[in-house]
């Protein structure tokens, strides 16, 4: 864009005139001048950046006032619960490597892990509930457990997420844990996923003195104390964690049994008072404060929900009435000989003579208007040029796209979950629930019938099989012999005896010496600390669980 501004304007310039740029000893000049550096963006989604406006965000504080002036909150009353994710493979980081090796490698536990959903909650003085873990799997071991945080409720869900069965558990959790009552009541804040949205919990905080209020959508990751102060660091100490266990247990992988005693060491190190202060004030919730996001944080979403596209200093400029305004383009050729043009003249113009800052006397236009281009000396140059090109002819700003496609999904906002107008909503969702539900055996049984009937030779092939080899067992042999007879003649086992299947639970391979359970129907293999079963007879895993 340089290069073609000194060309349309015919500017002397030294550039490359057959690569067609300005070079890198003209860009890092123009950064040094502007004092500008180049910096790692953090990804933000559209839907972040377009619903964190000044409207939302004034609506949650506006509530929020509220609250506090009607129940007279204490700091160690004021809460927030959020869920965040940690997996047994974990992100190996950045190591120090021989300069100019194009290959650098770091061992991690697997290629993809599951997620294991870890709720947490913290107050304004600095007090954490103990957190509750949520394994993806059907059935809970003790073998979990192992040397997890103090107070810590584990519970099992199909995928690993919470939801509304899973969240009124831990609001079980969470109100023993703070007892509340009806003179100190205590606030929850927290994000409205759909999780923590249904009646039961609505019945619950109303009887157990809890109001909870949610934050604007999209709007956790500026607005919430545990993504701005807490979360972070708490990802980069479990991080850590991981690769200590991989160096120091070299060979062995992390598995969920490992999980909770990883977290604990990580959440030790980060769950501190001065962190969850500064969460709380960082928001503006704690002490109360709705100025806290000034209008340059808003800047994408006034952006993006406008007609047309405004930079960020025009905005700046028409909030703050500044007369000055910042020049987008400051001495930034090299007057040495010109190699596209001769010089006729013994003086040339620059582009700090052609750039004129923007005239106090022009009235500022609204974000919803079309912004005013920058003006531009229209005196042609000692070069010959008759029109003086601008930047925005050169760069033009983008305009708003045109969607088309119709938004089913309901917008939502900052709502008091525990108010009584929000009632009516919830009874509404929890019937839409229980006619779904009606109607779901019939489809499951109809789909189930298709199924059986498709694979029901082969699943009786299998199940021929499995009963075969369990009459050819010793019956003086006992039940534990006998499993790990069976694990060391399979046809998978290795010279060391060590088997080359995976478990059907925590996806781990196994090791010497391991007792191992095999499922009478489809003949899969499971730990046994992961089975939950005491005894291998009739062993069925979760797997054949679920279908039947």
């Amino acid at each position: 864009m340089a290069y073609e501004y000194a060309v349309q304007n015919k500017i002397k310039h030294n550039f490359n005139d057959t690569l067609a740029l300005a070079g890198k000893d003209w860009l890092t000049g123009f950064i040094k001048r502007n004092h500008l550096s180049i910096r790692k963006a953090q990804g933000v989604s559209l839907n972040r950046a377009t619903t964190f406006n000044k409207e939302e965000v004034g609506m949650f504080f506006k509530l929020l006032a509220e609250l506090m002036e009607k129940y007279k909150f204490l700091p160690r009353s004021i809460w927030n619960v959020d869920e965040t994710g940690i997996s047994a493979v974990q992100d190996p980081g950045k190591i120090v490597a021989e300069k100019g090796q194009q290959r650098v490698g770091s061992i991690t536990s697997g290629e993809r892990g599951k997620t294991v959903t870890a709720v947490c909650a913290v107050n304004a003085t600095g007090v954490y509930v103990p957190p509750m873990l949520i394994y993806p799997r059907q059935r809970h071991s003790t073998a979990l457990e192992a040397d997890g945080p103090r107070g810590t409720v584990y519970r099992c869900s199909k995928n690993g997420w919470i939801n509304e069965d899973l969240f009124v558990d831990w609001l079980k959790h969470f109100a023993d844990f703070t007892k509340p009552s009806e003179n100190e009541p205590i606030l929850l804040i927290l994000d409205n996923h759909s999780s923590h949205i249904s009646l039961r919990a609505y019945e619950f905080c109303r009887s157990n003195n809890i109001v909870m209020l949610s934050l604007p959508p999209h709007g956790s990751h500026r607005i919430q104390p545990l993504d701005v102060s807490i979360y972070g660091p708490l990802k980069t100490a479990y991080k850590q964690e991981c690769n200590l266990f991989i160096k120091n247990q070299f060979g062995k992988k992390i598995t969920q049994n490992d999980l909770a005693s990883l977290f604990r060491k990580a959440f030790q190190k980060i769950a501190t008072i001065p962190k969850a202060e500064a969460g709380f004030a960082a928001t503006g919730i704690y002490p109360l404060n709705p100025d806290v996001f000034t209008d340059e944080d808003f800047v994408a979403a006034d952006i993006l929900n406008s007609k047309v596209v405004v930079s960020a200093e025009e905005i700046r400029d028409r909030d703050n009435k500044t007369p000055e305004t910042q020049t987008i383009l400051d001495e930034s050729i090299k007057y040495d000989q010109p190699t596209h043009y001769q010089a006729n003249s013994s003086k040339s113009s620059s582009l700090a003579d052609v750039i004129e800052p923007v005239s106090t006397n022009v009235p500022r236009t609204s974000v919803f208007e079309k912004p005013t281009d920058i003006y531009i000396n229209p005196t042609p140059s000692t070069s010959g040029c008759g029109k003086t090109i601008s930047v925005r002819d050169l760069l033009p700003l983008p305009s708003q796209s045109k969607d088309k496609r119709k938004k089913l999904s309901r917008k939502k906002h900052a709502t008091i979950l525990t108010g009584t107008p929000h009632k009516q909503v919830l009874v509404e969702k929890e019937n839409r629930k229980i006619t779904k539900e009606k109607k779901t055996p019939t489809l499951r049984i109809k789909s189930e019938k298709k199924t059986i009937k498709r694979k029901g030779k082969s699943m009786e092939k299998d199940i021929k099989r499995v009963l075969q080899n369990k009459n050819r067992r010793n019956e003086s042999t006992s039940d534990s012999e006998v499993e790990m007879t069976d694990l060391r003649e399979d046809e998978d086992t290795d010279a060391d005896g060590d088997c080359e299947n995976k478990c059907i639970i925590c996806d781990d391979y196994g090791q010497h010496n391991e007792l191992w359970y095999r499922c009478v129907l489809c003949g899969l293999w499971a730990h046994a600390e992961c089975s939950g079963c005491d005894s291998p007879e009739g062993y069925i895993c979760d797997l054949c669980l679920h279908k039947l």
